[in-house]
């Protein structure tokens, strides 16, 4: 029988049992107001050692309050001299990272093209 012939209200209901009965609940996102963020910024000078090479230290990054029941989001933007800001997803698609005991660890190749970058910060929401 086509839907016209039934009450709308019965159809809504219809709809509802259907959702809940497979799982599914009318919304499709939850907020987190108990998030937090974190951002690092680093300068050339920062990660680019005397000697000249990458400067290995701004790969870890310590988060005391990080707890690893969950996993954090993490976003690194990079910035060449006179351009805007870009970010490795648009490049590679993710970023490398292990995390343990309030510490994240970022794989060295998130880092290709350090020589040709003035800016780095990496977000962390956890």
């Amino acid at each position: 029988m086509p839907l016209r012939r039934y009450p709308a209200g019965i159809v809504i209901i219809a709809f509802t049992a259907l959702q809940i009965c497979f799982g599914q609940t009318l919304h499709r996102y939850k907020d987190y107001t108990e998030l937090k963020k974190r951002v690092f910024s680093f300068t050339k000078v920062e990660f680019i050692t005397v000697e000249g090479e990458f400067n290995d230290a701004i790969g870890t990054l310590e988060i005391p309050d990080f707890t690893a029941d969950s996993p954090p989001y993490v976003a690194i933007y990079y910035k060449r001299n006179n351009s805007q800001w870009f970010t490795e997803s648009l490049y590679r698609k993710r970023v490398r990272f292990s995390f343990r005991n309030g510490v994240i660890k970022l794989d060295r190749s998130n880092f290709w093209d350090w020589i040709e970058l003035d800016e780095i910060k990496v977000v962390v929401i956890y």
